[in-house]
């Protein structure tokens, strides 16, 4: 039964894990093309702007390209970067930008659950 349940997986995983890969090189692809065409900006000015403004260290970012969101006046694709930053005071930032002109869209934070005691006593939230 056992292995059974690893064959399974194992096929699971050499089914999925390509196409899961593809899409990333496409994202990166499709980033590096809309950079070189001056469709959006390059993610380290976002990466520069994120940090200069909140401090602390980028743990993630995504390029989102959604096609489906246009722009009324000129019908072009609504382009992001996702970014999620650790705060020096231990808050998780996720920031979305505007990867076009690099203006903050979103933000959403939360505090990791593993810097709520310092100390021997809960952090004031």
């Amino acid at each position: 039964m056992r292995s059974m349940c690893l064959h399974l997986v194992a096929a699971f995983l050499v089914t999925v894990l390509p196409s899961f890969s593809t899409a990333m090189a496409d994202d990166q692809d499709r980033a590096r093309e809309d950079v070189a065409a001056g469709r959006i900006l390059p993610l380290a000015t976002i990466v520069e702007r994120a940090t200069g403004q909140f401090g602390g260290t980028i743990l993630d970012a995504e390029y989102e390209c959604d096609d489906d969101d246009h722009d009324d006046r000129n019908r072009l694709p609504r382009h992001r970067y996702e970014l999620k930053l650790l705060t020096v005071d231990g808050r998780i930032l996720e920031l979305d930008y505007d990867a076009a002109t690099g203006e903050l869209i979103g933000e959403r934070g939360r505090r990791r659950e593993h810097h709520r005691w310092r100390h021997g006593r809960p952090n004031d939230e």
